[in-house]
């Protein structure tokens, strides 16, 4: 009898991720995007950038077909890879949203809202309370790697593997706790849908592990952890065999002293809102600061921290973090650090509430110690947000039409300078002229004229920076860390 009053007051209490906190991560993630949205809303008229001209747009059946035994672009133009469902999701974004650029960055916005929604859910199972998670969501959508995200219709493949990414850990949690093989199961359909949309995926099997590790006594599952470790890696090796005998061409990881030093760089770009690539007095100011305010936060909670158990969920974070980096091993991106960031971020978090319960729980604590951590943190949080936000300017900076790289890299889909025909819709190619016209670009002359005049008198280009009416160079690059 006694059990079974137990097991009766169990489900009576609410259990995390349940009614007014997932509601409320909702309400949190919509207003964050809006804020968002608000300080870049003219990033919304932006036009098709670089890849999206050949990829974003309607596929026929037969090319449907082919990605599933074959690369996932028809055109053989990207990376060799076997990503069907990335496949399948330009197609629906090209055949509903078409040429209409606006629809298609409001799809944008709502994959990261989904992103940040289920990532809620998921701290929710972690023991993350409300306030934590509206800092994590804070800290990442001010960040530059959600700029980068957000703003290039293409990587809307890369922002649904993260969804699935999440809501596998998320499955792989509730099966822990709860045993039920419909959460298995679905736990494996997740990360199938992942693993098949972007190669990042297969770090998951040494990231649940870790996972596992952070939940609420972990030991006791093991057995439950180790089926799920098992069955995700079966999982990612059968698309790594098909990848093989399909796309033979396909990259592979490999450990060289640059693959290892570009790991390193994602590593520490993760943990800076601002990215870790600065130039200038301003820039730099703030990523000094931010790792200033991570240096102190590490001292106060070795200092402070006594239990092993806190600690580890700061440090075990951490670790998770340089797991989802080791995706840079292959063929690194400054926006693939994505997974990473959050997971650093959370991290950052974690150590912030356990320095205050440190301090508010001591004996004979002095209000004034709280009160200078509470401003400490605050000071630390806003640099870092206003970091981020300052690099995500540049980011969209970096994006606009009249930016010289950028005419660059369009102009490959829309002169055909590639090796392969890229198959164009012929308004989005007309369009993409006329844009180039009122720059004077007509041809390929015109481009090899810009791309000397550029590199051999940049301060012509510099000083347009400000107005962006005419062709100007940006202050950093898209793809700089």
């Amino acid at each position: 009898m006694p059990d079974i009053e137990m097991e009766t007051v169990r489900r009576k209490v609410p259990q995390p991720g349940q009614g007014r906190d997932v509601c409320d991560i909702a309400v949190l993630a919509v207003g964050l995007l809006l804020i968002w949205s608000g300080l870049f809303l003219s990033t919304y008229h932006y036009p098709f950038y670089w890849d999206d001209f050949h990829q974003i747009r309607p596929y026929s059946w037969d090319e449907l077909l082919w990605t599933l035994h074959g690369w996932s672009d028809p055109d053989k133009i990207e990376t060799p890879a076997f990503r069907p469902p990335a496949a399948f999701l330009f197609a629906i974004q090209g055949s509903i949203f078409g040429e209409n650029i606006v629809s298609q960055r409001i799809f944008m916005i709502v994959l990261m809202g989904i992103l940040l929604f289920v990532l809620g859910v998921f701290l929710l199972e972690l023991r993350c309370d409300l306030f934590q998670i509206g800092v994590v969501f804070t800290l990442f959508v001010f960040s530059r790697v959600f700029a980068s995200l957000n703003l290039w219709v293409t990587l809307g493949s890369l922002i649904l593997c993260y969804i699935f990414m999440v809501l596998t850990g998320y499955l792989f949690l509730l099966w822990i706790k709860h045993r039920h093989i419909l959460h298995l199961f679905l736990m494996f359909v997740c990360a199938a849908v992942a693993v098949f949309t972007r190669e990042e995926t297969y770090v998951l099997p040494f990231a649940l592990p870790l996972v596992w590790s952070l939940s609420p006594r972990p030991w006791r599952a093991w057995r439950r952890m180790l089926v799920a470790v098992l069955g995700v890696l079966a999982v990612a090796g059968v698309h790594l065999a098909l990848r093989r005998i399909f796309v033979p061409e396909a990259p592979s990881p490999d450990f060289t002293i640059l693959k290892l030093k570009m790991l390193l760089i994602s590593i520490k770009s993760s943990w800076v809102p601002g990215g870790v690539m600065t130039i200038g007095f301003a820039d730099s100011l703030m990523a000094a600061l931010w790792i200033g305010f991570l240096m102190g936060l590490a001292v106060m909670i070795a200092r402070l921290s006594r239990s092993r158990v806190h600690v580890w969920r700061i440090v075990g974070t951490c670790f998770l973090g340089c797991v989802l980096s080791v995706s840079a091993l292959g063929i690194p991106r400054s926006f693939g650090i994505g997974m990473s960031t959050l997971a650093f971020m959370t991290a950052v978090v974690i150590a912030v509430a356990e320095v205050w319960r440190q301090i508010a729980s001591a004996k004979h604590s002095h209000k004034w110690r709280q009160y200078a951590f509470v401003g400490y943190v605050i000071l630390g949080l806003a640099v870092g947000i206003t970091g981020g936000i300052r690099r995500s300017m540049y980011v969209a900076e970096s994006l606009h039409q009249n930016c010289v790289p950028r005419v660059e890299d369009d102009a490959q889909c829309i002169f055909n300078l590639r090796e392969r025909y890229a198959t164009v819709p012929e308004e989005r190619r007309e369009a993409g002229r006329t844009r180039f016209a009122a720059l004077g670009i007509y041809n390929t002359r015109d481009l090899d004229r810009l791309d000397e005049d550029s590199r051999e008198h940049p301060e012509r280009f510099e000083r347009n920076r400000q107005t962006r009416e005419g062709l100007f160079l940006p202050k950093y690059d898209y793809l700089s860390y």
